[in-house]
């Protein structure tokens, strides 16, 4: 197996409390997940995204910190470049910045925010990251696009990582959005329990657009966000599935099959599931565990599968 596969803790933070956030990524940072998430919608009712994270960077040590995804119509991108530097030196060079051209409608017109089209909005997303990575890298910034500009901007301290922090564009537009992916991105996410042929698909769609820019689309990481339902025996799974199917008020049969695209059973049938991505150069993964996250689960994904893939 590669030495390179990662594991992300996928949080949706509704329904926590910081000191529930602080202690699932306390105990991911300590179990050596490579990352964990949170995402950035201002209309939800949950603590926001990007002031939740630099609370969270000062109590954790390794796990890199992951918006998935900010939405790039929020906040000006020279405001983004400003506070991304300043979240890299707080973590310690730990940020991979998770960003998108903003989905939602509804939390647009909630917040009082125009809302383009979905062509206009990746335009501008593109225009947010080179001015972010000019900020980043640049003594001093000057940019003039469309639709934002700097002019002779100087954003100290510089992130610590180098060239930059990575930057992950999340979203499934294949005529627009993967155009940015090509261009832009270091990392994508693209989907949500994606079947292998899937992401294919996806992918061959970002080669045909890295091939139009020049670029080499190998050097795009590829996410993979699932579901994990994980169990250490198969009479706990089965449990587990009937607790599920109550839950969702369905069949016990329509349950299981709601888990065909999602990682689930025990840790060797998880192993074999997650090796079918890996084996295709998938190496990077965003774990959705039920909520509430539990520490029996994270544990048992940690010492039981992760150990497989290092």
């Amino acid at each position: 197996m590669s030495s390179h596969v990662k594991f992300g803790v996928r949080m949706h933070q509704h329904g926590y409390t910081f000191d529930e956030l602080k202690r699932v990524w306390t105990r991911a940072d300590r179990l050596q997940y490579h990352s964990a998430t949170l995402y950035d919608l201002l209309n939800a009712p949950a603590l926001e995204c990007w002031t939740a994270l630099s609370g969270l960077a000062t109590l954790t040590n390794q796990i890199r910190l992951t918006p998935l995804v900010l939405g790039n119509t929020y906040r000006p991108p020279a405001l983004l470049a400003k506070m991304s530097s300043t979240l890299d030196v707080i973590s310690g060079g730990r940020l991979e910045l998770g960003i998108g051209a903003g989905g939602g409608t509804g939390d647009h017109l909630a917040s009082g925010l125009p809302f383009p089209s979905t062509a206009e909005r990746v335009r501008m997303l593109e225009e947010a990251v080179e001015l972010i990575k000019k900020s980043w890298t640049e003594p001093s910034a000057t940019y003039q696009g469309q639709y934002y500009s700097l002019e002779q901007s100087t954003n100290e301290p510089k992130p610590l990582q180098h060239p930059h922090p990575p930057v992950l564009i999340g979203g499934h537009g294949e005529r627009h959005l993967l155009r940015s992916v090509a261009g832009h991105a270091d990392l994508c996410n693209i989907g949500f329990e994606m079947s292998l042929e899937e992401h294919q698909s996806k992918m061959e769609i970002v080669r045909s657009h890295c091939d139009d820019l020049g670029r080499d689309a190998s050097e795009i990481g590829i996410t993979h966000n699932t579901r994990v339902i994980i169990a250490e025996s198969e009479k706990e799974f089965e449990d587990l599935a009937v607790q599920g199917a109550a839950s969702a008020n369905i069949s016990l049969a329509d349950y299981k099959k709601s888990l065909s695209g999602a990682i689930s059973g025990t840790p060797e049938q998880c192993v074999h599931q997650l090796s079918k991505y890996v084996d295709e150069g998938i190496h990077y993964f965003f774990l959705l565990f039920p909520d509430p996250i539990t520490d029996e689960n994270l544990d048992l994904f940690a010492s039981e599968v992760m150990p497989h893939f290092t």
